[in-house]
């Protein structure tokens, strides 16, 4: 009888399970540092920012010492109260200053789940309140007069691979609402062309969603796969110098330098590649969609990230108050 052999995919899992559970073996709670404990639950795509968060938290109640290196069974409610007042003091964004604050705090949780903190100091910790008070709004949304100017531009590049790949993109973004790291982990197997479904493996918190997309977005991605293939795949890959695709996926920076060589073409005001999302929300609610399902479509978990989201103007609250009648 013939055995069957496992693919190198789930020959690499297994040899990494197994390197996993060996070095496991070595340490018990009492080992386990708090910080990388707090670090590895996070989703991948969160780590480095709060990581910087707590290096920052560290370097004010413990100037001498690294996140790796410090002691956290000492953390405790004053070095919390030293962070909120010193952050405040510098003048941190409201957001900044909380988040920091929520750092510490599951890095806390960690040290008590691992026997490391005791239960009145967890009590004390997170008894260290938010800060209170309206967070700047960053970011824009685009204009339709604007959108035109890109899809416009993308029209006009030498390499034809180029201007099919760099339309799909913008449309992606821009018609599902996707992160930039979820737009680089899409794949050829993501799409159902026929339904005009997105399905997003691999979003934020690990999540998972399907986003329906505009007939204009299915077009220019079958264009693009008319030069990258219908096989399976990374959806968006590099582009060689020649023109030619390359198998390679294409990166965060990738996408960045992407948008940022189309915006200058097109000589429109600076936007991120998260203004594309920002814009897709904001549109969906000028379309009159409810916010509820706003949020599903974007992958919130909670509704308030949603708002936060909102770039209607002023002119749009004029209209609405206005168009009451009695």
């Amino acid at each position: 009888m013939a055995i069957e052999t496992a693919s190198p995919r789930a020959r690499h899992r297994a040899s990494r399970l197994t390197t996993a559970m060996q070095k496991g073996s070595k340490h018990n709670s009492t080992t386990l540092s708090p910080y990388q404990v707090y670090l590895s639950s996070l989703a991948p795509t969160g780590r480095k920012a709060m990581e910087t968060l707590l290096h920052q938290c560290v370097s004010i109640f413990a100037p001498q010492q690294t996140p790796a290196q410090y002691n956290w069974c000492q953390l405790n409610f004053g070095c919390l109260h030293t962070v909120r007042s010193t952050l405040m003091e510098c003048e941190y964004a409201v957001n900044t200053i909380n988040m920091a604050l929520a750092a510490l705090r599951g890095v806390a949780k960690a040290a008590f789940n691992l026997g490391q903190l005791d239960a009145d100091n967890i009590l004390r910790i997170n008894a260290v309140k938010p800060v209170k008070g309206n967070a700047i709004r960053t970011g824009r949304r685009l204009s339709q007069e604007e959108i035109q100017h890109l899809l416009a531009m993308c029209r006009t590049l030498d390499c034809a691979a180029r201007r099919a790949r760099e339309t799909a993109i913008l449309l992606v973004a821009l018609g599902a609402g996707l992160r930039c790291f979820e737009l680089c982990a899409l794949r050829f197997e993501d799409v159902d062309l026929e339904q005009g479904l997105v399905s997003v493996e691999q979003g934020k918190g690990r999540k998972c969603r399907q986003i329906y997309v505009a007939k204009d977005v299915i077009e220019a991605l079958k264009r693009w796969l008319e030069h990258r293939g219908f096989q399976r795949g990374p959806l968006f890959n590099r582009l060689l110098r020649n023109g030619k695709v390359s198998s390679k996926p294409l990166s965060l920076s990738g996408v960045a330098y992407v948008l940022n060589e189309v915006q200058k073409r097109s000589a429109i005001p600076d936007f991120t590649p998260h203004d594309l999302r920002r814009t897709f929300i904001t549109r969906l609610l000028e379309s009159g969609v409810d916010l509820n399902t706003v949020r599903q479509l974007a992958g919130h978990s909670d509704v308030n990230t949603t708002v936060r989201y909102d770039k209607r103007d002023m002119e749009w609250q004029r209209k609405a108050s206005q168009g009451i009648r009695f």
